[in-house]
């Protein structure tokens, strides 16, 4: 079979019309001190559910995204978005530019031209604006933190930059920062632009980049005045309780490795893996995202997480993967994003929630319990905030550009699964090879690698192998291999491939059963948690201007038992029902994998009665009660992926 060259694949689709040379910059930065490099998002071809979902943020919110009203309904960063007294603030800026960066990338995946331009409207027109000064966007925007913004709109310019190469987009970015002095990104969240400059400095070889984001970092660490919100602190090389905002620890953590990816100084790395190991231990939830309304708030049963970290950890654990090369990133991102990411929004991409949580038995108007507006549980087009509503387009998108990476020695590695091509120059010679991932991974264990190629080629391959997987197995072309495969780790099939050649990964896996505050439990299989789907009663809100008929908002009332305590002691109690299923696996009504657990209800567990905001008796999600009065008559419920479910049951107290 005859391989394209992938730089044609790129230019058919994606070249603008007026002509340019990339000038002398690089493609893609290569850190000297990263184990894996990204590709281009042209290079990924997705298929099976993951292209179903993207085609769902199509006609959903991401091509739809004026229907979630303010500041979507604007021109965003084409326009001057004030707040009625004629001052223009950061945050319309934040938000939209979450949404171009996912859009932006979502179109790349699907080759879909309408979301290709809505992004690139808003990336040209930065780009050619020219202001005097040499500064990108809106000018003098007000209010702390007022350089943030710049972070996730500049996203967009490097993948743009990376399909297009595009030497205007470098030079554009070069003197933009270049008008400021790294001590001016010191600000908290303005920190964030470190990311933008180590890249800078990357394809281009600009030290004055690296050593303004060195700066930026040293002087955000030498006074708190720049890591205070609320009274609140961020240490990342010390033993503190991290009780911060969540979106802002997160982006920021990452800062300290993405250095050390360009400079080598260990400290660095250091203090990455401390700040997010400390974050893990004391918020991570079963969703595999930590508690986070709005700052990190601890691990309970009613724990949640504002749907912004619903990207922000794929992006920043994304970067800890391809730095460190450890597989164990990988399962993170794809715990986070097949039970947190997906359990929090509508399957049709309409609506989403500003918070969700691994226990959620009502989510109404008024029902949210983890804090501010009185809405934020329930399921809306968009929010009284509009961050999470700009956010939720980027997480799958950010899940499909980490699942092929680039190695050092001119392979690929097969990080995160899913149905699939990839498109890559291989070998010392790079030669163009297509691999075909096919697969129903996260469901089924088996994931089959098919080689294009024309003639032979050498190169290393490598897969990753699940920590959660006890017993994995790879053959090539039928044959079983007898080498020592080690689960959390990479393995490397070093080999002179032809065209055919097949290769099949096997990941048995296995029911867990894992232990969480409060006398409480999970169950999980491979990467996916387990949770009760609780049948519910679902209303349209009609009272709500961002609720519309194209785009409604709706809420989920309990209309059915859920305060069930677990009986099973260990994963033999838990029988697994595997389902013949078509079309797309995470319908509510299509449960591909199904288990079957012994269970009794609790007399005293029941919805708590709190107030909102206007002082009205509510009903709300509710803590494990003290004493459990059981009814004393074991059942079997029938658990399924927490991804598909919108109201559900995912901790559970014990039983006796």
């Amino acid at each position: 079979m005859r391989i394209k060259p992938l730089i044609i694949l790129c230019v058919t689709f994606l070249l603008p019309s007026a002509g340019f040379c990339q000038g002398n910059y690089k493609i893609i930065p290569d850190p000297p001190y990263s184990k894996y490099t990204l590709l281009s998002p042209t290079a990924i071809t997705t298929k099976g559910w993951l292209r179903q979902f993207l085609e769902y943020q199509k006609t959903g919110l991401t091509g739809h995204i004026e229907d979630a009203g303010y500041p979507f309904n604007t021109g965003m960063w084409t326009a001057e978005i004030n707040n009625g007294n004629n001052e223009i603030y950061w945050w319309p800026y934040e938000q939209s530019g979450y949404f171009v960066d996912g859009c932006l990338k979502a179109g790349y995946l699907l080759r879909d031209t309408m979301l290709i331009n809505k992004a690139r409207k808003q990336v040209n027109y930065v780009l050619n604006k020219n202001n005097a000064d040499g500064r990108l966007g809106p000018q003098d925007l007000k209010g702390r933190w007022n350089k943030w913004p710049y972070t996730g709109f500049l996203r967009s310019f490097m993948t743009e930059y990376t399909v297009n190469h595009d030497p205007r987009i470098v030079d554009a970015m070069l003197k933009h920062y270049s008008t400021y002095k790294g001590e001016e990104f010191a600000d908290e969240l303005d920190l964030c632009n470190a990311e933008e400059m180590c890249w800078l400095y990357g394809v281009s070889g600009n030290k004055k980049m690296l050593d303004m984001a060195e700066t930026a970092y040293a002087t955000f660490k030498s006074d708190h005045k720049y890591r205070d919100r609320d009274g609140r602190d961020i240490n990342f090389a010390s033993d503190m309780v991290p009780n911060y905002h969540g979106v802002v620890y997160i982006e920021i953590v990452k800062i300290p490795a993405i250095l050390y990816s360009y400079t080598g100084k260990k400290e660095y790395l250091n203090e990455a893996l401390h700040g997010i190991s400390q974050m893990e231990k004391y918020d991570m939830l079963a969703s595999g995202v930590p508690s986070s309304t709005e700052h990190l708030n601890g691990i309970s049963e009613t724990a949640g997480h504002e749907t912004c970290n619903l990207s922000t950890i794929p992006y920043t654990y994304g970067y800890m993967l391809q730095i460190t090369g450890n597989a164990l990133w990988a399962d993170k991102i794809e715990k986070a994003v097949f039970n947190a990411g997906i359990g929090a929004i509508t399957k049709d991409f309409r609506s989403e929630q500003y918070f969700s949580a691994p226990n959620q038995f009502i989510a109404t108007m008024t029902s949210n319990h983890l804090g501010y507006n009185d809405t934020r549980m329930a399921f809306l087009p968009g929010h009284d905030t509009e961050c999470c509503t700009g956010n939720v387009n980027r997480f799958m998108p950010y899940y499909i550009d980490l699942m092929w990476l680039a190695t050092k020695d001119d392979g690929i590695a097969a990080t995160l699964f899913g149905p699939g091509e990839i498109e890559a120059k291989v070998g010392k010679d790079k030669k163009a090879v297509k691999i075909t991932e096919t697969t129903k991974y996260p469901f089924e264990e088996k994931i089959d690698f098919t080689i294009s190629t024309d003639g032979e080629v050498k190169f290393p391959f490598q897969l990753r192998i699940p920590a959660w997987c006890y017993s994995p197995s790879i053959s090539i072309n039928g044959n079983h291999l007898i080498d020592m495969i080690r689960s959390g780790e990479f393995y490397t099939i070093n080999r002179t491939f032809k065209n055919g050649d097949k290769i099949e990964l096997s990941l048995p896996m296995h029911v867990q059963l894992t232990n969480w505050p409060h006398d409480g439990v999970t169950i999980e299989r491979g990467p996916i948690v387990y949770s009760y789907p609780i049948a519910a009663k679902v209303d349209t809100v009609h009272d709500y201007k961002k609720s519309t008929t194209a785009f409604p908002g709706t809420e989920y009332q309990p209309n059915g038992a859920w305060n069930y305590v677990l009986l099973a002691k260990n994963a033999g109690d838990v029988q697994v029902i595997k389902n013949n299923y078509k079309g797309y696996p995470w319908s509510s009504s299509v449960a591909p994998v199904i288990l079957k657990v012994p269970a009794e209800r609790l007399a005293n567990w029941k919805l708590h009665p709190g107030k909102d905001s206007k002082g009205e008796q509510i009903l709300q999600t509710s803590a494990f009660p003290e004493k459990r009065d059981s009814l004393g008559k074991k059942e079997y419920i029938d658990l399924v992926p927490y991804g598909s479910t919108f109201l559900r049951v995912t901790v559970f107290p014990k039983g006796n």
